[in-house]
C-alpha cells in the first residue's frame, strides 16, 4: 500500500513538473498580444502596458511611444489590439509587429514601441505567410480586396515601407494565389503547403489546395515540387504562422501538434492526449503557442479563469506519434483513382475528335430520311417513291430498271414504253432533286446497260450518294 502511494505521490509531482500553470495580471482583459519576445521572454502586450514573465512572476512596464495621433492609430488598434490583428516576429535584438494584412509595423525593444513604418493600412494580404529573411520582413500570398495573392512582398528598412520582390525575369513558375498556406523557412528557401483559395463559383467558400512549392532566394525562381501530395497529411492550410519546434516547423491541429521538415519529406503528429487529456483543449482562441527551450507555453481560459500553461516538450515527444511522408516519392506510383481519370480522360478526348471527325466525313455526302434530303446545312423535301430508290442506292449504290418498275407500278400496271416514260421522268426529277439540294449542275444518278442483261438498264449513283459508314465503321475499320 505505501508502495502504490509512493508511486502515486510521484506520478504527481512528475506531473506537476512537467505542465504548470500560472494566472494572468488580473487586469489584462482580453485584448493584448501574447508573444515571445527576441531575448526568450514571454510577453503580454495591452497597448503600450507590458507584462513580462520573470522569476515566475509578471512585471508590469510602461513602454514609451510616440502620442502622435499617426502612432496611436496602431498602438490603440480600434479593430482590436490581439495576436489576430498583429503578427510577431524577432530580430537578434528587437521584436518587429506587422498589421495582419500589411501596412503599420511597429519595433519593440523592451523600452519603446515604435512605429517605424511610412505606409498605411493595405488590407491585401491577409492570412499570409510572415518570414524573416537576410533581416528583412517577408510576406507570402494572402487576401484582400476579393483576390487571392500570388506574390512576395519585403518590408524595405531604407524606405520603410512594403516593396514587392522581384523573382528572376525567367522564372515562370506562379502558383496559384492563396492565404493561409502551410509553409516552413529554411536559410535559403521557403517550403510552401497548400493554403486556401475559393472555388470558382462560389467566392465565399474557402477550399484546400494541395500542392508544394519552393521559392528559392539564390536564384530568386520558384519551383514547383512535382510529387502527389500525400493524402495523409492531416494539415494543408493554418490560420497561423506555427512555431519553431527543435529546428522543425510546428502547427496545432485537431490532432496534436504537426510537424514538418519539408527538406527531409517528413511529418510527424504528436497526440495531444497526455494521459488521457488533450492538454490544449481549453487553450485560448486566436493566441498562438511559444516555444521555450524545453517548454511550449499558451494561454489556457477556462471558466473565463485565465492562466499560462507549460507543457514540457518531452512529455510531447513520448506521446503517441504518426509519421507521413509530406509527398508520395515512389517513382510510378499512381492511385488507381487516377489511372481511370486519366484513362477516361484519354477516351473522351479521343471519342470527341472521331465524332468531329465523323461529322465532317457526313458533311461530304447527302443525306436522307423518309421524307427529307440533307446536304451541309440544306435540306429538300421528297416524295415516298423517291425515297424507297434513294435507300436502294445508299445501300447497293445501284439499282435496275426492274427494281424502279416495281416501284413506279405497285399500284397499276403500265405498258413497257409507258414505264420507260415513267422511269425517265422519274431519273429527271430526282436529278433535279439533288441538283437544286447541291448546287451542282451534273446528274448524280447515271444510267447503262446491265452487261448481263442488255434488256435492263442500271442506274447508278455518283460518290454523294454512296454507302455512308457508320460511326464505328468509321473509327476501327477501313473507311469507304
Amino acid at each position: 500500500m505505501i508502495k502504490k502511494l509512493l508511486c502515486f505521490g510521484f506520478f504527481l509531482i512528475s506531473l506537476n513538473l512537467q505542465s504548470q500553470e500560472y494566472s494572468l495580471p488580473e487586469d489584462i482583459g482580453d485584448e493584448f498580444v501574447f508573444f515571445k519576445s527576441f531575448d526568450n521572454k514571454i510577453h503580454l502586450l495591452k497597448n503600450n502596458i507590458d507584462y513580462v514573465f520573470e522569476n515566475k512572476k509578471w512585471v508590469k512596464k510602461t513602454l514609451e511611444f510616440v502620442p502622435s495621433k499617426r502612432d496611436s492609430l496602431v498602438v490603440f488598434l480600434k479593430k482590436g489590439f490581439n495576436n489576430t490583428n498583429l503578427k510577431t516576429i524577432n530580430f537578434p535584438d528587437k521584436t518587429y509587429f506587422v498589421l495582419n494584412g500589411g501596412g503599420p509595423v511597429l519595433k519593440f525593444d523592451n523600452k519603446s514601441l515604435i512605429r517605424v513604418d511610412n505606409s498605411v493600412e493595405q488590407r491585401n494580404q491577409f492570412g499570409a505567410a510572415l518570414f524573416l529573411h537576410e533581416n528583412k520582413i517577408f510576406m507570402y500570398g494572402g487576401y484582400g480586396f476579393w483576390t487571392y495573392k500570388d506574390y512576395l512582398t519585403y518590408f524595405d528598412f531604407s524606405s520603410n515601407q512594403w516593396e514587392r520582390y522581384k523573382f528572376d525575369p525567367k522564372n515562370k513558375v506562379i502558383p496559384e494565389g492563396r492565404w493561409k498556406p502551410v509553409f516552413q523557412k529554411t536559410k535559403d528557401t521557403l517550403y510552401v503547403l497548400g493554403g486556401k483559395t475559393s472555388f470558382s463559383g462560389n467566392t465565399l467558400i474557402d477550399r484546400d489546395l494541395k500542392d508544394v512549392f519552393i521559392i528559392d532566394f539564390v536564384s530568386n525562381t520558384i519551383k514547383p515540387v512535382n510529387k502527389q501530395i500525400n493524402p495523409n497529411i492531416s494539415l494543408l492550410s493554418s490560420s497561423n504562422n506555427g512555431f519553431e519546434f527543435y529546428g522543425q516547423k510546428a502547427y496545432l491541429t485537431v490532432d496534436g501538434i504537426t510537424l514538418f521538415n519539408f527538406k527531409k519529406n517528413q511529418s510527424t503528429t504528436h497526440s495531444s492526449y497526455i494521459n488521457g487529456e488533450n492538454v490544449f483543449k481549453h487553450k485560448k482562441q486566436n493566441t498562438p503557442l511559444l516555444s521555450l527551450s524545453d517548454s511550449i507555453v499558451f494561454i489556457k481560459d477556462k471558466q473565463n479563469l485565465k492562466t499560462l500553461s507549460f507543457i514540457s516538450k518531452e512529455m510531447i515527444l513520448k506521446s503517441s506519434k504518426k509519421t507521413t511522408d509530406v509527398f508520395i516519392t515512389q517513382e510510378g506510383k499512381i492511385s488507381y483513382k487516377r489511372i481511370i481519370a486519366i484513362s477516361s480522360a484519354f477516351f473522351i478526348v479521343i471519342f470527341l475528335f472521331n465524332l468531329f471527325s465523323y461529322k465532317d466525313y457526313l458533311n461530304k455526302f447527302i443525306l436522307h430520311d423518309e421524307f427529307w434530303l440533307y446536304f451541309a446545312s440544306n435540306k429538300i423535301i421528297i416524295t415516298e417513291d423517291q425515297s424507297k430508290i434513294i435507300k436502294i442506292l445508299e445501300s447497293k449504290g445501284e439499282f435496275s430498271s426492274l427494281e424502279l418498275n416495281n416501284v413506279l407500278s405497285k399500284k397499276k400496271t403500265y405498258t413497257k414504253s409507258h414505264l420507260t416514260f415513267l422511269r425517265q421522268s422519274f431519273i429527271e426529277e430526282l436529278n433535279s432533286v439533288y441538283n437544286k439540294l447541291t448546287g451542282d449542275s451534273e446528274d448524280l444518278i447515271n444510267s447503262k446497260k446491265n452487261p448481263i442483261d442488255k434488256r435492263q438498264i442500271i442506274y447508278f449513283a455518283g460518290k454523294k450518294i454512296s454507302k455512308k459508314a457508320s460511326f464505328f465503321q468509321f473509327v476501327f475499320k477501313k473507311r469507304p
